[in-house]
Parts: structure tokens; sequence; C-alpha cells
């Protein structure tokens, strides 16, 4: 799957090991890297919903269009929100999270936060 980022500090914490061990901690920046090389190798966002520990999800509200995967479990807050998009780099119009799910080749990397901060 290919990978893009909203910004120079998403790309960072998502890219660089050490830069994440200090902005999160080590846990959650070791779960971050491992997240990141499943999506690249991922063909498509289908492969990521049937893990569990990722918990691949829809959000709602100001986040609609959204997507969620949680990094360290679901406890810890912390998840990595993305932004599903089809082939020509354009958000899907669709809301059919199944065909978004098996569609999607490219995501964008929206931000690194903890859901509880």
């Amino acid at each position: 799957m290919e990978i893009v980022y909203r910004d120079k500090k998403t790309y960072k914490l998502c890219t660089d090991f050490n830069y994440a061990k200090k902005e999160l901690n080590v846990k959650v920046a070791e779960k971050l890297h491992a997240l990141v090389g499943i999506l690249q190798s991922a063909e498509t966002l289908y492969d990521l919903s049937g893990l569990s520990a990722y918990r691949l999800h829809r959000l709602q509200g100001n986040m609609d269009g959204k997507f969620a995967l949680d990094i360290a479990g679901r406890r810890s807050g912390y998840r990595l929100i993305v932004i599903p998009l089809d082939s020509n780099g354009k958000e899907w119009n669709s809301n059919d999270k199944n065909y978004i799910y098996r569609m999607t080749e490219i995501v964008l990397i929206w931000e690194v936060s903890n859901h509880y901060e």
C-alpha cells in the first residue's frame, strides 16, 4: 500500500524511530513502527481489517471520513488516524466501508494521537 503523510511531523513520527521514542514512549513507538510496516506491506486496507489487534474502525462526528487503527491496544488510547484515498489520491465518496477496505491502495496518515488526551 502506498502511504502519504499529512505533514512533516507525522512523517517523522512514522519513519524515524528515535524521534518517535522521544515524542511518545518506547512501547508505543515500537508498535507504531510495526503498524506502519504492516500498512506498507498490505495490498489494501482489507488486509488490516481482519487484524483484531489494530481494530480498524471508522470515526464519526468531526472525524467523519477518517479511520483509526489502535497502535498499542485499545486501552492505551494511542491510535493512527488514516484517510483512505482512491487511485486518484482523493477521499472516497462511498459510505460502504467494505468497498473502501477492498479498494483502498493509498492511505493518508493524518495523525498519531492519544484519544484520551
